[in-house]
């Protein structure tokens, strides 16, 4: 349930997740609907996590007691406890909430996931206490002492430069590109926004993508592979860093396949899920797609008319664009792909192409649906 989409949780998933997780840092059960503010803030406050209302658990034991009772249903549950969440907690907190049908009785369980937070440290009762999650199975929450807090704000300003040195050192590595220079070519990261803690291992990189891995080579702190006619560089790191970067095929005319775009962007991204998934990464993703060298390049797709009523040319030399979401945005080949889709309506407008007119989203949607993830 970590990484399902919220609408598809069923009673079988809420079940099976039960047997297998015992209360902890990312896991809390409650019998009835109680001090929501403490607990979500915890998580959000440190690695993100499942709350599930309706379920309850030997403290001795630390495991839940079956069967699942549930609570029974009342009008607007889930509004009612984002609301709580909204103005009870600063900054405020917006949990995923699903309502589960319980079978054979009339009562629901309530599953809230909350993600690890950029904003973090979030403070209750008027911003006077900050709760973070321990291992104790008796109280797996408690008030975070003034060090810890000082910790969650010096992380949000370490993450950005931890950030810095990684695809520094990571750019120093594409040396290796056939990139000429003024040659145009394109990069794809996708990251944790808040990307202050290692996620995976270098090892656990390897078993998550076998096969794209097979020709590849360790580096600090990761894995990275060429492909064999050095026009792209890929490199996965243990801080949950997909590194992309590739050659554009460029005509003499200056022109740059739109399909060319399309995949390096849609593929990347794909890659990028798959690390998640692997490691149960929850908190906010950022997903970002920069052109280098591209001033005077005409977007060319024969399938396709733009409907511009003018040349599709890049009048910049270099850009970025990009877009966060929420990993399990990624693990969805539906949602995965209207990811993509906002990035590259993005990137085209930079060539004049009108991406907020309908027929223009369309037809980017049309290209993505012919991919296969």
């Amino acid at each position: 349930m970590f990484r399902k989409p919220i609408n598809e949780i069923t009673f079988e998933d809420v079940e099976s997740f039960c047997k297998e997780w015992s209360e902890g840092v990312r896991v809390e059960y409650k019998q009835k609907i109680a001090h929501i503010p403490k607990i979500v803030s915890s998580f959000a406050n440190t690695q993100g996590g499942i709350f599930i209302i309706g379920v309850k658990a030997d403290q001795e034991k630390n495991e839940v007691i079956f069967p699942i009772q549930g609570i029974p249903p009342k009008s607007g549950i889930e509004e009612q406890i984002q609301q709580i969440a909204l103005t009870a907690i600063y900054p405020a907190i917006i949990p995923e909430v699903k309502i589960v049908d319980v079978p054979d009785t009339e009562n629901v369980v309530v599953v809230l996931r909350i993600d690890e937070s950029v904003q973090a440290p979030h403070a209750i009762q008027n911003s006077t206490k900050t709760y973070i999650r321990v291992g104790s199975i008796t109280q797996p929450y408690k008030l975070a002492d003034m060090d810890q807090i000082k910790y969650m704000f010096k992380r949000r300003e370490d993450a950005q430069e931890v950030t810095g040195q990684i695809l520094n050192r990571i750019e120093e590595r594409t040396h290796r590109l056939n990139c000429a220079q003024g040659v145009p070519s394109i990069t794809v990261i996708a990251k944790p926004v808040f990307p202050y803690r290692p996620v995976i291992s270098t090892s656990g990189i390897i078993d998550a993508l076998p096969l794209f891995l097979n020709y590849s080579q360790r580096v600090t702190g990761g894995v990275c592979t060429f492909l064999s006619n050095g026009h792209k560089y890929t490199e996965f790191n243990e801080y949950g860093i997909a590194y992309c970067k590739a050659v554009l095929n460029c005509s003499d005319n200056k022109e740059i396949e739109y399909l060319d775009l399309r995949d390096h962007i849609a593929g990347s991204i794909h890659q990028a899920s798959i690390l998640y998934q692997a490691c149960d990464y929850l908190g906010n993703i950022e997903a970002s797609v920069q052109l280098r060298d591209v001033f005077g390049t005409i977007l060319k797709d024969n399938q396709r008319s733009w409907r511009s009523g003018k040349e599709a040319r890049c009048l910049e030399t270099e850009f970025c664009v990009s877009e966060q979401c929420l990993p399990h945005n990624l693990y969805d080949p539906e949602k995965l792909k209207k990811v993509s889709e906002d990035l590259i309506c993005q990137l085209i407008w930079r060539f004049n192409v009108p991406s907020n007119e309908r027929h223009t989203r369309e037809k980017v949607r049309e290209s993505l649906a012919s991919i296969r993830l």
